[in-house]
């Protein structure tokens, strides 16, 4: 079993189970421009004045230029995110709430075709040497979103990330997502390992209680997302910088 130096702690675990947004991809970089985009495309097709810009763009997470921490389009899945748009537009525009739900996946899919998944395939620094370093070590890697697959497969191939990773798990393949543990169930069956034999790494609440519901060995945060220090502190097993404070052992 391959050994994992974790901080200042030597770990033996087979898999690594990584989030993607805000864990692997610099979603904080890119996100104020894709929420913008989003809001401009569905008031292109449905019109209505800046107030409801704002609000909608606040809907999502998005507040004075600056992206709010455990708001939809960080904590919540691309249906959440896609709800959220729809309710405003059923409270303040009168749009009954599946139509919103139309227009807002609309607006989220051809924002994507408007923007081009390269843009928004920004790795965090550091993040392609050290999955390198842990796959040529042995490690098992792994990726647990709340994004959709085909969208996560294309992301961490623009990224540069997708030789490094064994398996994948996508809300759009599971019952629950996080913090329930399906994620992790499907990756670990997908690994052939057991949840104890992995470590669940993450920037978000979500993503160390998943891994806790799930039985993992470890919990890792890491300080490159959604979650302050204060908010995982005591409830993660260890905390980190970035993903490069983990490296192989030996």
């Amino acid at each position: 079993m391959p050994a994992l130096k974790c901080g200042n702690q030597i770990i033996e675990c087979e898999g690594i189970i990584f989030d993607k947004d805000g864990t692997l991809i610099d979603s904080f970089k890119i996100w104020p421009a894709l929420i913008k985009n989003r809001v401009k495309i569905l008031q292109r097709e449905i019109g209505f004045d800046k107030e409801m810009v704002q609000l909608l763009e606040k809907a999502m997470g998005l507040k004075e230029g600056d992206v709010i921490r455990r708001s939809p389009i960080v904590v919540g899945s691309r249906e959440q995110t896609a709800a959220a748009m729809a309710t405003l537009l059923f409270v303040y525009c009168g749009i009954p709430w599946d139509v919103g739900m139309e227009k807002a996946n609309m607006a989220l899919d051809l924002c994507d075709k408007e923007m081009g998944l390269v843009s928004q395939a920004i790795p965090i620094s550091g993040v392609p040497k050290t999955l390198k370093n842990l796959y040529e070590a042995g490690f098992k890697l792994a990726v647990a979103t709340n994004d959709d697959m085909e969208r996560t497969h294309a992301l961490m191939k623009y990224a540069g990330l997708a030789p490094y990773i064994h398996a994948y798990a996508c809300r759009n393949e599971v019952e629950r997502s996080k913090p329930a543990p399906d994620l992790i169930y499907l990756i670990c069956r997908r690994l052939g390992l057991e949840a104890g034999q992995c470590i669940m790494v993450g920037d978000s609440l979500l993503d160390i209680q998943m891994g806790i519901n799930a039985g993992v060995y470890m919990t890792v945060g890491v300080l490159t997302g959604a979650s302050r220090k204060e908010e995982i502190d005591g409830i993660s097993d260890m905390i980190i910088q970035d993903i490069s404070g983990m490296q192989p052992g030996f």
